[in-house]
């Protein structure tokens, strides 16, 4: 049974735009669906119903322009790799939209089928393994706060009981006891309340 072909949603106002986007697919045999929207409202639209697995976006839409349009995406679509498709070639817009977790940024007319292919499946594993690593590093975090969390309960309650006979101990002597031995009962005290801190740190 083959796999379901993946899904593109090409933003893009200019018909010719994702026509060609659409012809240089199929030339690629990337097995690659296109889909479109004209507008950033109406693509947002269609994250919402149904999630593809990259979005090929124009920057500049008549109702969003520049970076406010990729964020819009990308908050809208958090896990979908994002590929930039720009008329405009601007290094510091760019790299702005990469630090901010678009995939990739493709300036129109510089780039043939097979790149074009590559890059949009390129930017869908990388997003794939992104999305893999940050849920294992929640679950890693997830761990450790509850190991640490039982790990403080499971101290907490002898320090507390350690905590109070010795507290017990100072406050109810009925022999004498040497300044030495006092000592050494105030320095176990001390020594408990700082732990009972440090597990309050954690």
């Amino acid at each position: 049974m083959s796999a379901q072909p993946q899904r593109v949603l090409v933003i893009e106002d200019n018909q010719g735009d994702v026509d060609l986007v659409r012809s240089r697919l199929l030339e690629s045999n990337s097995e690659l669906e296109v889909s479109y929207a004209d507008r950033l409202s109406t693509g947002l639209a269609a994250l919402t119903r149904e999630r593809p697995a990259a979005v090929l976006l124009d920057l500049y839409l008549p109702d969003s322009c520049g970076a406010e349009t990729f964020q819009n995406v990308l908050n809208q679509a958090p896990g979908v790799a994002v590929v930039v498709l720009s008329g405009r070639d601007d290094e510091e817009l760019a790299v702005n939209a990469v630090q901010h977790g678009v995939q990739d940024y493709l300036v129109k007319g510089t780039f043939d089928s097979k790149q074009l292919g590559r890059i949009l499946k390129c930017a869908i594993e990388r997003q794939a393994l992104m999305t893999a690593l940050n849920m294992n590093w929640k679950e890693q975090s997830q761990l450790k706060e509850h190991f640490l969390s039982h790990v403080s309960d499971e101290l907490r309650t002898p320090l507390n009981s350690i905590r109070q006979f010795v507290a017990m101990v100072l406050d109810d002597l009925e022999v004498p006891v040497t300044a030495a031995q006092r000592g050494h009962l105030d320095t176990a005290l001390r020594s408990v309340n700082q732990l009972r801190l440090m597990f309050d740190d954690l």
